[in-house]
């Protein structure tokens, strides 16, 4: 039973850092935070996108993710620098 309770609390926290991700780079100029897709499992948040970024781009959208609480790593191959 406690490890169903631990996988919803698990489960709440990845979308919480999901979303506050999302919104981070949303709001930060000069990200194209609408065009990257941000997944979280067990606090480990993978950053994808389908549009090439450049290096910069990139560099702060990893720093952007790394100062949410519960973030644990960020795994960035997904992004396409050019």
């Amino acid at each position: 039973m406690a490890n169903t309770v631990d996988r919803a609390k698990q489960e709440g926290s990845d979308t919480w850092i999901t979303t506050k991700v999302k919104a981070d780079m949303l709001t930060e100029k000069g990200i194209p935070g609408g065009d990257i897709k941000v997944e979280t499992s067990q606090g480990v948040v993978s950053l994808s996108s389908d549009i090439a970024v450049t290096c910069s781009q990139k560099e702060e959208a990893v720093r952007i993710t790394k100062n949410i609480e519960g973030v644990r790593s960020v795994l960035a191959d997904g992004l396409k620098a050019e």
